[in-house]
């Protein structure tokens, strides 16, 4: 929606007419003629017809106003953005190969509508299948599930209860020592894609184009990969981010299995088959969890090897032709060389001279195919690189100039003209207006590629006859979201020929095939000023929205609010009043919590007095069980981003839930069919379902903070069970002890969690 603006004076003509004309008597008192024949009626109608004109210009505010209104409030529309994602190749042949960063792979054989993905890290290629899967759920016993893998159904690599000592174990025929062995895992949302990943390193403010495997360490859990050595489980140690791997260490950015990711570990040679699995032929690696727990049990959906993280961005190269007998001079370029080239160009952008020795400025680019041209046999030459001619300067004022291939990425966009033999770098701004006369500054449009310099007031124009170049990456944005298992092709580019210039001719006429492991995401389309202007809307107004929300469902926190209603609601950026701190304490990147509870004036070490300028928040994560409770790492990152955002002078403090069981003793009588085992497990499962502190209660939200527990509605639930012809009797116990008068009392912040309940079938 757009930004709501002011109607700055919405008097129109007849208002000012009449305005004009009550001022008649107090400043005329002898015009006693007001009707339309008379002339000063008819100037004061002229007069108030151009004061409306001048109302409505000062009502029009140009989009360039508004982007600066919107930059005050910390808002501008965000560029195009490319799409990542992990690629998967199929095995290759024995052997394998290696390729380094920077693979270029396309999802069609042709250019027409094809999207373009680079590899982000080198990668070999091995000839290794993922032969076995098998779950540890932490009680020693190892269950078989390479059969529900191989089905896609989801696995669950710790169990459904994640408990340190959980394993996930996974089978090879075969572990190539010398070699870095890539693994990438898909595993269940939300919260386990490349957004998700974006808003964690905005949280723990790093850069937004860092490696993906730059990520704080999950909260909680802590996992471990090890290998069997032939005597133990010997650890694999993680190594330092961006370093090569070295024997026995292992890179995880997988986040304990919470995020999509790649898991690259370089195994010893005294890698072994763990006689205790019972497969001999098989050589395992196995991903412990060796601490804390996950706020829900992580699902795997799917594994696979030879896996390398891949952005939907791809440097421009561009072919200059070379006249014949030019001489170029300097060191020879071999392709893949990085150089800083010096060059002239004609009208027509055929290099006339050409000199490779590296001076101190001018751009950097990258040499992917180099023919010298030929004084003898008067053939031309011609050079590859990723850099692209854009024209040359007018002199004129406000001179555009248009990029090739658009939209670009930003970040990679880089500037220079050459005039004479001098080079020079520009930057880059949102607009010109603070720029000045000696300011090498430009402004450009992602989308389009138009690059607009300044009119010599507001920035430099752009010197006539200069040459101007540029380096630049290209994306389809948000058509680079794909979905999972979309083939891709290698691209028939110079940049690959480079890349497979030392793997066989035979790996290279049966290429492995290539799939999306997961889909591609994170690639949006430029924002226009409507856009940008609704997400400050929903950014700025999200106070407001979630007080409708809350007086529309007559509550006074969000709590038993239907979740889909609570989370498609943005999060405000300032925890001003309780459900602000909910809400937020509900939307912590990478965690996962299930309910949160707000309350002013308490601390839940003083349950029972009041503590003003303290704010109480309960958090429940969302995990099973009948007791979900937080973990001190969950309940850390909650309170972490709660003190980020909490209004000042006010202290607030998360907590997990306290918890009081509630055991039910009943005598029912059965139905004349009704087996006596059968319908106690039934009674048993509705009131545990009832009292499920997540998904239980009257209305099926997870049972209310503080709600007493009535008798009356036991027995509604255990007559509602099929099979139940009466209840004899029936009681209610809190926490072991009877209460007289059968109703059961909590305080506000306090839970029910089933017990074990006595429950007795007797023949109708």
């Amino acid at each position: 929606m757009p930004l709501p603006l002011p109607d700055l004076d919405d008097r129109r003509w007849g208002d000012l007419v009449e305005e004009a004309r009550g001022w008649i008597p107090r400043y005329a008192p002898g015009w006693t003629d007001h009707n339309a024949h008379d002339p000063g009626i008819m100037l004061v109608e002229l007069f108030a017809w151009l004061t409306e004109q001048g109302i409505y210009r000062l009502n029009q505010v140009p989009d360039r106003h508004k982007r600066k209104f919107l930059r005050l409030v910390g808002f501008t529309p965000e560029p195009p953005r490319p799409a990542r994602a992990i690629v998967a190749f199929d095995p290759a042949a024995a052997g394998g190969f290696h390729l380094p960063a920077g693979f270029e792979l396309a999802s069609a054989p042709r250019d027409e509508g094809r999207v373009r993905f680079l590899t982000r890290a080198s990668l070999d290629v091995l000839d290794v299948n993922v032969e076995a899967l098998k779950v540890d759920a932490g009680d020693g016993t190892v269950e078989e599930r390479t059969q529900d893998w191989r089905d896609d159904l989801p696995v669950a690599p710790f169990g459904a209860d994640p408990r340190p000592g959980a394993a996930l174990y996974l089978g090879f025929p075969s572990l190539p020592a010398g070699l870095v062995l890539h693994l990438g895992f898909r595993v269940a949302g939300p919260g386990n894609d490349v957004e998700e990943r974006a808003r964690l390193r905005a949280e723990a403010a790093e850069p937004a184009d860092s490696a993906p495997s730059a990520i704080p360490a999950h909260h909680s859990a802590r996992t471990a990969w090890e290998f069997w050595d032939g005597a133990s489980w010997a650890r694999l140690e993680p190594a330092a981010e961006g370093a090569p791997l070295s024997d026995g260490q292992v890179r995880d950015d997988t986040r304990s299995f919470t995020l999509d990711g790649v898991v690259a570990a370089r195994v010893p040679t005294t890698v072994a088959s763990p006689e205790s699995l019972g497969e001999p032929r098989l050589l395992y690696l196995r991903c412990r969890l060796a601490a804390g727990r996950p706020d829900t049990p992580p699902a795997l959906l799917a594994v696979s090897p030879n896996a390398v993280w891949a952005e939907q961005a791809v440097p421009v190269s561009h072919t200059f032709p070379i006249a014949t007998g030019v001489t170029p001079s300097g060191p020879k370029p071999a392709e893949g060389d990085l150089v800083r080239p010096r060059m002239t160009l004609d009208a027509k952008g055929v290099i006339q001279s050409l000199d490779f020795d590296p001076g101190p400025d001018g751009p950097e680019a990258t040499v992917w195919s180099y023919v010298a041209p030929s004084s003898q046999a008067a053939t031309p030459g011609r050079i590859t690189m990723e850099l692209v001619a854009v024209g040359r300067g007018t002199g004129f004022p406000g001179q555009v100039v248009r990029l090739p291939r658009a939209p670009i990425v930003l970040r990679s966009l880089r500037l220079y003209s050459l005039t004479g033999d001098t080079w020079q770098e520009w930057t880059r701004r949102e607009d010109l207006d603070a720029s000045g006369r000696a300011d090498w500054h430009f402004v450009v449009d992602a989308t389009t590629g138009a690059i607009a310099f300044g009119d010599g007031e507001r920035g430099r124009t752009l010197p006539a006859g200069a040459l101007l170049v540029a380096r630049y990456d290209t994306t389809a944005a948000a058509g680079g979201n794909l979905r999972a298992g979309t083939r891709l092709h290698r691209a028939l580019t110079p940049r690959n020929d480079v890349a497979l210039a030392g793997v066989p001719d035979s790996v290279k006429a049966s290429f492995p095939p290539v799939v999306l492991l997961n889909p591609s995401g994170g690639g949006a389309d430029a924002e226009d000023l409507l856009q940008a202007s609704g997400r400050a809307v929903n950014t700025l107004h999200a106070h407001e929205r979630l007080v409708d929300l809350c007086d529309r469902a007559g509550r006074t926190s969000l709590d038993q609010i239907p979740a889909s209603r609570v989370r498609p609601l943005e999060a405000p950026l300032r925890g001003l009043t309780l459900i602000d701190l909910e809400r937020i304490a509900l939307d912590v990147p990478g965690t996962r919590v299930g309910r949160a509870r707000a309350w002013a004036e308490r601390h839940p070490a003083l349950s029972c007095l009041r503590v003003p300028g303290t704010v109480m928040v309960v958090i429940l994560p969302d995990a099973p069980g009948p007791r979900p409770f937080p973990s001190p790492g969950l309940r850390d990152a909650v309170q972490r981003a709660l003190d980020l955002r909490r209004a000042v002078c006010t202290r607030v403090v998360v907590a997990g839930p306290t918890y009081r069981e509630v055991r039910v003793r009943a005598r029912v009588g059965g139905e004349p069919l009704a087996a006596a085992s059968r319908l106690i497990s039934a009674i048993r499962a509705a009131l545990d379902a009832f009292l499920n502190p997540l998904t239980g209660g009257p209305e099926g939200r997870g049972w209310p903070f503080g709600r007493d527990v009535y008798r009356s509605e036991i027995l509604q639930v255990v007559q509602a069970v099929a099979g139940v012809d009466y209840v004899s009797s029936l009681s209610l116990a809190l926490d072991g002890r009877e209460t007289a008068c059968g109703n059961l009392t909590l305080c506000a912040s306090e839970l029910v969690t089933p017990g074990t309940h006595d429950l007795e079938v007797v023949a109708s």
